[in-house]
């Protein structure tokens, strides 16, 4: 039975080590969300973190304050489903299961 426990205790290890990775990794990982046809565009990491956003010009030219943050929240809802489905993808390959969004 000790045999079996030392075992899994390894497996879980491993699986642990995987997890740290891809989590390390989904930093470098980007995705962009996108709102007004692009006028607006943010882009974020695999852990949801905004590293960039974007506003066209032609956005700017006329625009009141409430279209642009319209705009940019749907841009960034946009973004952050993107991320939470990119993580729960990589998730996924180490864990054959796919998590709920944002449990990573």
């Amino acid at each position: 039975m000790t045999k079996g426990l030392s075992k899994m205790m390894k497996e879980a290890q491993k699986l642990e080590k995987r997890l740290t990775e891809v989590r390390e990794g989904l930093l470098t990982m980007k995705v962009e969300g996108s709102a007004g046809g692009g006028a607006v565009k943010i882009t974020m990491n695999g852990q949801r973190d905004v590293v960039a956003v974007s506003i066209s010009p032609e956005a700017l030219e006329g625009a009141d304050a409430e279209m642009l943050e319209d705009l940019f929240l749907s841009a960034l809802r946009d973004a952050k489903q993107k991320s939470d489905e990119l993580a729960a993808n990589e998730m996924a390959k180490v864990t054959g299961m796919i998590a709920p969004p944002g449990a990573f």
